[in-house]
């Protein structure tokens, strides 16, 4: 059994560890972060808050060294910085800088919180909550960013339809140049018949005709 190439158990295209490594963020890392944020505001520190922030942190160290530094060596540092303008490459990335400073900032945390008295006084911040704070607000973006990285890589892509439709026809003229030349000679048109005007369609003149001069009579002899 390999999880890393053995198909997941979510209906995606994730292998068995990235579906285990998703659930471990969303079902157990992320509510034990909050649990330890509500530890701290309610002042128990000492062990809650102690405990619970230390788990996350080492949870989140086993995560980045055995799952996540392997994925990004393999499938993204090959591609930087060349396609840092892809999302494939970029996200991840992005994930990578802030989980990393989160990392950072709590792992001197917990190690502040288990070694406060022997600690040099230059290596103790002031004002704590600020960390604190700052800490818990990207863990939750470097969460949520895995979760938008995990369904970027591995849900399925549904297949655009759209492409597929047939084109409409084209309404343009046709070009005369392209229109078969016909061989039959074209017989010729039959003249138009010109018919006799009809006398009663003539206009009626509305001049008075002149009365015709009679015929001159010579006397006889």
């Amino acid at each position: 059994m390999n999880l890393r190439t053995d198909p997941g158990f979510l209906g995606t295209n994730a292998s068995a560890l990235a579906d285990l490594t998703l659930l471990a963020y969303v079902l157990i890392i992320v509510p034990t972060m909050l649990i330890g944020f509500y530890f701290a505001r309610r002042k128990w520190f000492v062990p809650h808050h102690k405990l619970a922030m230390t788990g996350v942190t080492l949870f989140n160290w086993v995560f980045i060294i055995f799952v996540m530094a392997v994925s990004y060596s393999d499938a993204v540092a090959p591609n930087v910085p060349d396609n840092l303008d892809q999302t494939t490459t970029w996200l991840p990335t992005l994930h990578l800088v802030i989980g990393a400073i989160a990392q950072v900032l709590a792992t001197y945390l917990v190690g502040r919180m288990w070694f406060e008295n022997a600690l040099p006084a230059w290596s103790k911040v002031t004002n704590i909550k600020l960390y604190m704070r700052a800490t818990l607000g990207l863990w939750i973006a470097t969460a949520a960013l895995g979760v938008i990285l995990y369904i970027n890589w591995y849900t399925p892509v549904v297949a655009d339809t759209s492409s597929d439709t047939p084109a409409p026809l084209s309404t343009e003229e046709p070009n005369s140049d392209d229109l078969p030349v016909s061989t039959e000679q074209a017989e010729p048109e039959e003249p138009l018949a010109t018919e006799e005007p009809n006398s009663d369609d003539l206009p009626v003149s509305t001049e008075q005709a002149e009365p015709e001069e009679p015929l001159a009579t010579e006397e006889t002899g």
